[in-house]
């Protein structure tokens, strides 16, 4: 007897083999060796202007060796957080589209840091997959080396693409805590659904098994972007302590703007 679990498979291995014999397998693969930055990284013009609550850090280059190259950040510090988040944006916004955002972690007891990646806003340097991982990485020794503070103290927190970027910051450093909102198992699979493809790119679903720190993953029931399935997947493959708030309606960019999301992010960091 074929059960429901042996016809998914006999399914899924029936796509896989239906795009290998076909020609459009074929183009999706060139698409993505050779366009996919371009799909990923969708940075606006720059939304701001230089300002003085707005610094520099110098960011390692994925290109030249032994090279740098500045990329631009703003911290708002509250002297009563016990936390600082540091925030991973989305693919096609700057640090110019965060104001209110950082006010809202502000008034709710965090300090906070947001940068922008390489290419985007007034960020110098291409954006590529390790670009914006060396990006993150700066801007975490920056809160360490310049503000002295404790890892232990810092949240990484990452919204759409940014919450891989949050993911690969906290696969590689120790941090007090992840949070990850409207996240994707993987860049292709936000379009393919399945792993079609023999590569892909911002493999979240591999790291987010490896990750030790308290994890709390936030999503959208109505989220058009980025299908709710893949914070699913995420949560249940990531480890203890893991916590999920899931919401009715907040779309792939409105989940800060609820009034329960506050509430629950607050009841996390307690929880820390």
């Amino acid at each position: 007897m074929i059960t429901n679990r042996t016809l998914i498979i006999i399914k899924k291995l029936f796509i896989k083999l239906t795009f290998i014999l076909s020609p459009v397998y074929l183009f999706m693969i060139g698409i993505g060796l050779l366009y996919s930055d371009d799909l990923i990284f969708l940075p606006p013009a720059a939304s701001y202007q230089h300002s003085d609550d707005l610094f520099t850090i110098h960011s390692k280059s994925a290109i030249e060796k032994n090279e740098s190259h500045p990329i631009v950040a703003r911290y708002l510090y509250n002297p009563k957080a016990q936390y600082t988040i540091l925030y991973s944006h989305g693919n096609a916004a700057d640090i110019g589209h965060l104001k209110h955002l950082l006010e809202n972690f502000y008034k709710n007891g965090f300090s906070v840091i947001v940068y922008d990646y390489s290419g985007y806003g007034l960020s110098e340097g291409i954006a590529s997959e390790q670009q914006v991982y060396n990006d993150v990485l700066a801007v975490y020794h920056h809160l360490i080396e310049k503000y002295q503070l404790n890892p232990g103290h810092i949240i990484s927190y990452g919204h759409s693409l940014g919450a891989a970027i949050a993911t690969e910051l906290a696969s590689r450093e120790p941090v007090a805590g992840l949070v990850l909102e409207s996240p994707f198992t993987t860049a292709f699979r936000v379009t393919t659904v399945y792993p079609l493809i023999p590569f892909d790119k911002f493999t979240t679903i591999d790291k987010i098994k490896e990750i030790k720190a308290p994890l709390f993953i936030v999503h959208s029931l109505d989220d058009q972007v980025i299908s709710f399935w893949h914070a699913k997947e995420l949560y249940d493959q990531a480890r203890q302590p893991k916590k999920s708030h899931w919401f009715k309606r907040g779309g792939h960019a409105g989940i800060t703007h609820t009034k329960s999301f506050w509430p629950a992010l607050k009841s996390f960091t307690a929880s820390l």
